[in-house]
């Protein structure tokens, strides 16, 4: 066996891989490249062997070798939202189990940036591509559809229908939650959205319509604002609307984790407590939304789920399947402590939960 830590020899090779694993050098290529017919014990000798010589592949030339690169681009509105980097994390345990890195990108919601991005992966050869696509128009990549794999994750652009999508049930989620606050007795919601051009947000709107309708009620236009996109921008909106009224109302419905501290940090600014003074609900769940108090209830979405799925749907377009597939997945109702009915709640198998 090699000891890794020879010097003399200087950095390890194949030949001392394949050594070391007592097979020929062609046997350990075909290990390092992925062959799927190498027997899975010579595999596992083999790459036992790699770890214990602390041989490092060279993946320049490994891909220019076979013609691949071996990368995947990423493109997300915002990796410090846990949200998307759940999404990320989903994407790269796949990529990694397949021997694939990304290349991650933030659009921070600007179509401009997109775009370069887009550009960028594309001269760096990525095998396909995953994006959270930001609003606007996406035409520009009618011309990549047929040469790269491509998948969208949480939203589809209204444009450009070709590609894959991984996205949940926004407007049920949004539904089952509108009617959580109505079954309590809660008639004035606010609105708090996120940006109008999103798919995201027109299914919530639309899953939050249909609750208020069915229970006979009006959605007030002065307790709705909508196209939120940042923290202060959520601030602002509720700060508007509970000055801004007669009376204030009795709950308020934030469309994304981003939009729910917006409203907490504007309902402290203004000394109201949740959900003494007023309810408080959200759309995503979030590491703190079950240790803050008063604990959030949220419509959770499986965000390593979607990543995760989306990144499978990539690696089978990249092996030849066909683009245009839609994969929806559930949200839950998870019933905590800001809707202010904790204790009174009794649970609906199979729709809400409690936390």
């Amino acid at each position: 066996m090699i000891n890794r830590n020879d010097a003399s020899k200087g950095l390890p090779t194949i030949k001392d891989v394949a050594a070391a694993a007592g097979v020929s050098l062609k046997t350990v290529s075909r290990v390092i490249n992925g062959d799927e017919h190498v027997r899975e014990q010579t595999r596992e000798k083999v790459l036992a062997a790699i770890k214990a010589v602390g041989y490092q592949p060279n993946a320049i030339a490994r891909s220019l070798r076979v013609k691949k690169t071996y990368t995947i681009g990423v493109i997300i509105a915002d990796i410090t939202n846990s949200f998307y980097s759940a999404i990320v994390r989903g994407i790269e345990d796949v990529a990694t189990s397949k021997n694939y890195s990304l290349l991650i990108a933030n659009s921070d919601e600007m179509l401009k940036k997109e775009k370069q991005y887009t550009r960028i992966f594309v001269e760096k050869q990525v095998e396909g591509m995953i994006i959270v696509p930001a609003g606007g128009s996406h035409k520009y990549l009618e011309h990549l559809a047929g040469h790269l794999p491509l998948v969208f994750v949480d939203r589809q652009p209204e444009d450009f229908k070709e590609a894959s999508i991984v996205k949940v049930e926004n407007s049920q989620g949004a539904y089952n939650l509108t009617c959580h606050l109505l079954k309590h007795g809660y008639r004035e919601i606010a609105y708090i959205g996120h940006i109008a051009s999103l798919t995201t947000g027109e299914e919530r709107f639309a899953g939050f319509k249909k609750a208020m309708e069915e229970h006979g009620l009006e959605i007030q236009p002065s307790l709705v604002r909508i196209g939120s996109k940042t923290v202060m921008d959520a601030f602002r909106a509720t700060q508007e609307i509970l000055t801004g009224q007669p009376r204030r109302p009795q709950a308020i419905f934030a469309t994304n984790n981003i939009m729910v501290l917006g409203a907490l940090r504007a309902l402290t600014h203004l000394g109201l407590e949740v959900p003494r003074d007023i309810a408080l609900v959200g759309f995503d769940d979030f590491e703190t939304a079950d240790t803050c108090r008063p604990r959030l209830t949220v419509v959770s979405q499986p965000a390593y789920a979607m990543g995760r799925e989306a990144a499978i749907m990539l690696f089978r377009q990249m092996e030849g399947a066909a683009a245009g597939r839609e994969i929806t997945l559930p949200t839950e109702l998870i019933i905590r402590e800001s809707c202010g009915c904790l204790g009174q709640f009794q649970r609906q198998p199979g729709k809400e939960k409690i936390s």
